[in-house]
């Protein structure tokens, strides 16, 4: 390393591996922090212009020093490149090392910090990529817009590989971690591309969706361009998707936006083309579909036309050409009953029929577009929740609302559960929605103006709910009479953590019916909910009605992290299949039973006014019960499980009602709740 006598802090290196003067760095550069002792340094005597090699290689302490202090140094003016107004480039970067663990490096957001080497693994701080590699979160980090970007964990750990791997030229990132010149994670391997949403795992492994687009990319724009301006435009469409985008299905949409030339999409972009050539692959090329809503649909012999129209391809680009339209169905109650319908084009439409079933069946269904280049999109896309659905059958509306007007002013209601109380905890709202790319909100209503939903933006509102804490809104109480198959039907634009995190809930009657999807995994493989579109839901409320009655919950929980949007609820109707009469003398819907007029509360193992078998704790001695005391509890006269006294020996049995066997298991539910809810993510 060259340094200026003149000590004004600039610093040249000759690309050796090695540093000159002291590893705490002059202004804003790099102050390297020894958490295994004391700063290294060294007094050298160097004329102006001189050059003086300071090798540090066989003390692996300080070389790691110098390693962290040269690198981010160079990882710092690699990003003014593309990035020369980021303030954060001006500021001093603290970079840590000789931190006592092994295999590991992470970044805060600010500071950069690597662990020590061991048997397994090399100083993080002396494999040059890592060093790269947790910049890029901090990059990442100081980069977005605030209200348009956000960080996802996922896309963050693709963008920080590709930084490391244009700045190295190679696509092997982290190559002499192991102590080999194998690569820790190759961005582009042969004949093994990852794919969205098919390849989401544990955050690192999906970064690599981003990573190999974005080298696809850089690739093309390098033969298009050559080296150095192939590297240069590909670098800028890479920091733009580092400020604008959420997640990493939306860098496609970032990245064309930064490429347009005249404010319009659908003329196509410059270089739309090989973005669309190199995201496609991936899974990431960005197309729409404005299909015909389908929701509740009465049974008819000619079937149901799922109607659409496909927009985002650009039909000059090879392989842009769309070759098949499908429709895969199946029913909800039973996936193995389904098919596959082509899609015909109709004046510029897709339509295809799927078949007619009963009513009271909920039909599920995915749109297949299949490409010229091989590439297949599915829609909807979410992995979360991967099909569209509708119901079939003949329904009686019992309570409907479209929100039009204040829902608060009528009955419902809306609390914070639990958390700390500060400005805008208790956050559901009505109004208009006011969605923004960090949020994921929509931006219109359903259907009219008003929805309600969590921090629906606008003002001084972020739109995005806050961690640590417990919300709700609850509907009124609705009387829904004798019907035996009650449902909830509505729109929902739900944005949302993996359950395993935050969990988005409906109850009906205090009972969980609904709940987003749970990886189980945390960050080895979260699958967040987030809906891009106004999603129609059908949710059975029968099962938790029994006494004519039902109230409606939508709750959301939020641990101590990533924050989305929350839910969005529009059109909201609580209906019942007409057929379905609880006392009618046809067994209908949920009904375990229906004698008619001779439905008995009272009637040894009789048919209950509600439908349901004689059990065990509702009153009645029936057959193989030696007692019911009704109360469904092990105190008083009869044990819970119907055998006998309070002191009977029940052998562990359980009751096969709605008595003391159930209420142990929502004990043991609640308490499997407590312990899930201590299972914390941790941040790097």
């Amino acid at each position: 390393m060259a340094v200026d006598s003149d000590d004004d802090g600039i610093f040249l290196w000759d690309g050796t591996g090695s540093a000159a003067v002291t590893t705490r760095a002059i202004g804003p550069l790099v102050n390297v922090v020894n958490d295994a002792g004391l700063a290294g340094t060294a007094a050298f005597s160097v004329a102006n212009g001189a050059t003086q090699v300071w090798d540090a290689r066989s003390e692996q302490m300080l070389d790691a020093q110098v390693g962290a202090f040269v690198h981010g140094r160079i990882v710092k003016e690699y990003c003014r490149t593309f990035a020369p107004d980021l303030e954060f480039l001006d500021q001093t970067l603290v970079a840590t090392v000789n931190i006592d663990d092994e295999c590991n490096a992470f970044s805060d957001g600010n500071t950069i910090n690597f662990f020590q080497s061991s048997v397994n693994c090399q100083n993080t701080a002396l494999v040059v990529d890592v060093v790269y590699h947790e910049f890029g979160h901090s990059l990442h980090a100081h980069s977005l817009i605030e209200g348009v970007g956000a960080f996802d964990g996922a896309f963050s750990e693709g963008l920080s590989d590709y930084l490391a791997a244009t700045i190295q030229n190679d696509p092997g990132m982290g190559r002499g971690f192991f102590y080999t010149d194998d690569a820790l994670r190759d961005i582009d391997p042969v004949d093994d591309e990852r794919r969205w949403p098919e390849d989401i795992s544990e955050i690192h492994e999906t970064g690599l969706i981003f990573a190999g687009a974005m080298w696809d990319l850089r690739k093309l724009m390098i033969a298009a361009y050559g080296q150095a301006e192939g590297v240069r435009r590909a670098d800028l469409l890479f920091y733009a998707a580092v400020q604008r985008a959420t997640t990493i299905p939306t860098t496609y949409v970032e990245i064309l936006a930064a490429d347009d030339d005249d404010g319009d999409l659908t003329n196509g972009t410059p270089n739309g083309c090989m973005i669309n050539q190199a995201f496609g692959p991936h899974g990431l090329r960005a197309l729409a579909i404005d299909m015909t809503p389908l929701s509740a649909e009465l049974p008819t012999a000619a079937g149901h036309v799922i109607s659409l129209a496909v927009s985002g391809a650009i039909p000059d680009c090879p392989g842009e050409e769309l070759t098949a339209a499908v429709i895969d169905w199946r029913l909800r109650s039973d996936p193995t009953t389904g098919g596959s319908v082509p899609m015909s084009l109709v004046d510029g439409r897709y339509a295809a029929v799927i078949p007619t079933q009963d009513d009271g069946t909920v039909v599920s269904f995915q749109v297949r577009l299949d490409f010229a280049d091989t590439n297949t999109i599915r829609f909807p896309d979410n992995p979360a929740d991967p099909w569209y659905e509708f119901y079939i059958g003949d329904l009686e509306p019992i309570y409907c609302t479209d929100f039009e007007t204040d829902p608060f002013a009528a009955g419902w209601t809306h609390t914070l559960d639990s958390g700390s109380a500060q400005e805008g905890a208790d956050d559901w709202a009505w109004g208009g929605p006011g969605g923004s790319g960090s949020s994921g909100d929509p931006l219109a209503a359903f259907s009219g103006t008003g929805v309600i939903g969590n921090d629906l933006g606008g003002s001084d509102y972020n739109g995005m709910y806050q961690p640590d804490k417990i919300n709700s809104a609850t509907s009124p109480i609705v009387e829904v009479g004798a019907y035996s198959d009650v449902r909830l039907h509505y729109r929902r634009w739900l944005n949302v953590e993996d359950a395993y995190f935050d969990k988005a809930s409906i109850m009906a009657n205090g009972a969980l019916v609904w709940r987003n999807f749970d990886s189980d995994m945390g960050n080895a493989s979260a699958t967040h909910h987030q809906d891009r579109e106004w999603r129609f839901h059908d949710v059975s409320l029968s099962p938790y009605i029994h006494d004519g009655t039902v109230q409606v919950k939508f709750e959301l929980a939020s641990d101590g992290g990533l924050e989305f949007g929350g839910w969005t609820v529009d059109d909201f109707c609580i209906v019942a299949l007409r057929r379905s009469v609880c006392g009618d003398g046809e067994l209908t819907g949920i009904e375990q039973c229906d004698d008619g007029d001779g439905n008995d509360d009272q009637a040894v193992d009789g048919c209950r006014s509600d439908c349901r078998a004689a059990f065990c704790g509702d009153g009645v001695v029936d057959s193989g019960e030696a007692c019911d005391d009704g109360d469904g509890l092990d105190t008083g006269p009869c044990t819970a499980n119907c055998q006998g006294g309070p002191d009977a020996d029940d052998g562990g049995c359980c009751s096969t009602g709605g008595g003391g066997a159930g209420r142990l298991a929502g004990f043991a539910l609640l308490a499997f709740a407590i312990a899930f809810s201590l299972r914390r993510r941790q941040r790097n």
